[in-house]
């Protein structure tokens, strides 16, 4: 009965041999061609290629020499964004170091393939304190025949330089020495030196170079031969768990990049046609130095000038740029200021909130009896034609040698500077120790302080302007930096005219104001002239530098003759803190025994009639006079405002002038030099911070 079961299965298996070897063979086959669809789908994929092992990537070495920290955030950028090219794909690694710490007889044995050199420009064309020691090296192993012409053979380069085209053949000049230097030692640039203008905003230039550096790189044969690979298929349906997470890594990497170029580009989106225009002639020059021979002679920038001044004048005003970059608004914005309009600006005193509180005016109010509560310190121009070593505003304005901007109406500046000047005091309501009465008085504006920041003669309605704050009965006080004589000469009324007078010789001028015309001194003289032929009441601002400008005072004395002031004020430095853009300490701030020991030089030395009227020991700040304010024995150095409304009234109706003397009032006892108070109001409370004073050193 069990035999029969088998019996049956025997029978129903094949019979021959032949069909035992067909089923293997099938068997065989099917496994076969498994085999290879499995094969070939793992191996369809499209995730990224591994990333290059180290010693196939290009190195890049990025080098910056930087002033206020600019070529500094830049290098980072570049940092960045190379990081993210080559999480996508391209073989290149990067390093950044600041120059200070590199040794350029130490770049011909750098592991690195190319040098990337971030160079921003200081006085005169030279490169910052920080690139002193490695731009003069390179010079020198440049000219030095035992390091020879294959130094840096093999090696690329490129280089961008940062300044101003304002300072027309010194501008970037540091950036294309050190380029010229480099190639000199066998480096190859992979083109030539670029340049970012900040008076359009140095992102403008520095995104085509980066994209210049990266199309170089993509287009570099060896780059090219150690990435060049078959194009891939797409996958056919899912990608295995690593490649899948090498796909996200681009996908994030890709991204980040796009955020990155996207933020860049809303930074760039308020550049109009005037900073195309001054991008374009910054490129011009650029195209001409590379067509003339190494051995010609730097651009004639005055002839370019005179050649595309008449296109700089046919642009319509709608077609100018706005004065303040984005970054410079926000900057200013940052450090207190209202920006009004495209070009004005406007800032609360500390001054003013002192002297609310009952803590002492300023020295305007010592020496002219202005009320400090109720003035309004503005500008109608932000933009300088100096960049002052010791400006309190740390160089975040623009800069101009002539307006080339947009030109907002004088009347609006006016009454938007007076609405946000009240604006600002509305703020004060509340805080401790303001006084009610000075709080309500405050909101009437009585004085406007023309000296904010920048150069409030440039705009080109000033006269329109400050007629609009006399009709308002607000008094006047405007302060130049004596480089636009024409201007001053055209210059309308105001209640005090004050010039800069920073320093005495061209040479130290050149070193304290860092000016951006050639002719700064001629310049300076001019307006000097005009100064003398005004009769209303004019000033000569000197600020002492110690190490800078208190050894001339004859130079000073030689320059008293020129403008042959009403009044010269001498003030102490003042110290704002640690600045990129100026190596100033307090070891260069004048101590108030200086200031009126050289004060009294001036008065001694000079052949005209000073005498040392005021003081104001809080500011460091004295005043010198001419003898015709003192009648009968008694000064009158403060202004009797009224009196000058009257006379400009009368002015504006017949163009009768009038002169300094017709507006004076007494000066007080408490104002003058020598006195118990030194200059504080007895009407004021002295209020003193709890720290240690100091004193001088006994020489």
């Amino acid at each position: 009965a069990r035999s029969a079961p088998r019996a049956s299965l025997i029978r129903r298996l094949p019979q021959s041999f032949d069909t035992y070897i067909t089923m293997l063979w099938w068997l065989f086959g099917g496994l076969l061609a498994l085999s290879l669809t499995l094969l070939l789908f793992f191996r369809s994929g499209s995730a990224p290629k591994p990333p290059p092992k180290a010693d196939e990537r290009t190195r890049l070495l990025v080098l910056y020499g930087s002033t206020t920290g600019t070529s500094r955030l830049l290098a980072a950028q570049l940092s960045q964004e190379a990081t993210a090219l080559s999480a996508l794909g391209m073989p290149i690694s990067v390093e950044v170091k600041n120059v200070s710490d590199v040794d350029p007889e130490d770049l011909g044995s750098s592991s690195a393939e190319l040098f990337v050199l971030l160079l921003s420009t200081w006085t005169g064309g030279q490169p910052p304190v920080s690139a002193e020691v490695f731009c003069k090296s390179l010079e020198e192993m440049s000219k030095d025949f035992r390091v020879g012409s294959a130094f840096l053979k093999g090696k690329k380069a490129a280089v961008f330089g940062l300044g101003s085209c304002h300072y027309e053949e010194n501008f970037c000049l540091a950036a294309a020495k050190a380029a010229q230097h480099l190639q000199d030692l066998g480096a190859e640039l992979l083109f030539p030196v670029q340049k970012g203008d900040d008076s359009v905003g140095v992102e403008l230039g520095f995104r085509g170079f980066c994209e210049r550096l990266w199309t170089a790189l993509r287009k570099d044969a060896s780059a090219t031969a150690r990435t060049a690979e078959p194009a891939l298929t797409a996958p056919q349906g899912r990608l295995p768990l690593k490649e899948y997470r090498r796909k996200k890594r681009r996908e994030r990497a890709e991204k980040k990049l796009r955020e990155a170029r996207e933020q860049q580009e809303q930074r760039l989106a308020q550049a109009t046609a005037e900073d195309n225009y001054n991008a374009h002639l910054c490129e011009e020059d650029e195209s001409e130095d590379e067509a003339k021979p190494k051995t010609a002679s730097l651009l004639d920038m005055e002839d370019l000038g005179q050649s595309m001044a008449p296109k700089a004048t046919e642009m319509k005003d709608d077609a100018r740029a706005e004065m303040v970059t984005p970054l410079q608004r926000q900057s200013l914005v940052k450090e207190g200021y209202n920006i009004i309009g495209s070009h004005s600006a406007v800032k609360v005193c500390r001054w003013t909130k002192n002297q609310m509180r009952g803590r002492g005016g300023c020295y305007k109010h010592t020496f002219y009896g202005i009320t400090s509560y109720q003035c309004m310190e503005m500008t109608p121009s932000l933009a300088c034609a100096n960049k002052c070593v010791f400006c309190w505003r740390h160089h975040k304005n623009p800069v101009g040698r002539e307006w080339r901007w947009q030109v907002d109406d004088p009347h609006e500046i006016v009454a938007s500077a007076v609405e946000r000047h009240r604006g600002m005091i509305k703020q004060l309501k509340g805080v401790p120790g303001v006084i009610p009465e000075r709080y309500e008085d405050a909101f009437n504006v009585r004085h406007c302080a023309l000296s904010l920041v920048g150069e409030p003669i440039m705009y080109p309605h000033i006269n329109e302007l400050v007629d609009d704050l006399h009709s308002r009965r607000i008094s006047t006080f405007l302060v130049t930096n004596a480089q636009f004589p024409e201007q001053m000469a055209n210059l309308g009324p105001v209640t005090q005219l004050y010039v800069s007078i920073d320093a005495a010789t061209p040479e130290s001028l050149k070193e304290v104001d860092r000016p951006l015309f050639k002719d700064f001194w001629q310049r300076f003289v001019d307006s000097l002239s005009a100064l003398r032929s005004k009769k209303i009441r004019t000033v000569y601002r000197l600020t002492l530098v110690k190490s800078y400008n208190m050894q001339e005072v004859l130079d000073y004395c030689s320059l008293l003759e020129i403008g042959r002031p009403d009044l010269i004020e001498i003030k102490a430095v003042t110290y704002c803190g640690k600045s990129d853009a100026s190596n100033l300490t307090m070891e260069h701030v004048p101590w108030h025994q200086e200031v009126v020991s050289f004060a009294s030089d001036i008065a001694s030395e000079s052949s005209l009639d000073y005498e040392l009227v005021c003081e104001h020991e809080h500011s460091c700040c004295v005043l010198l006079a001419r003898k015709k304010f003192n009648v009968d024995g008694r000064w009158h150095t403060w202004i009797d405002y009224p009196r000058y409304f009257e006379l400009f009234e009368r002015f504006q109706r017949t163009g009768e002038e009038f002169g300094s003397e017709d507006y004076m009032a007494e000066t007080p006892a408490w104002a003058l030099v020598g006195s118990e108070e030194r200059g504080f109001s007895p009407n004021e409370n002295r209020w003193r911070r709890n720290r240690r004073t100091q004193t001088p050193k006994s020489e």
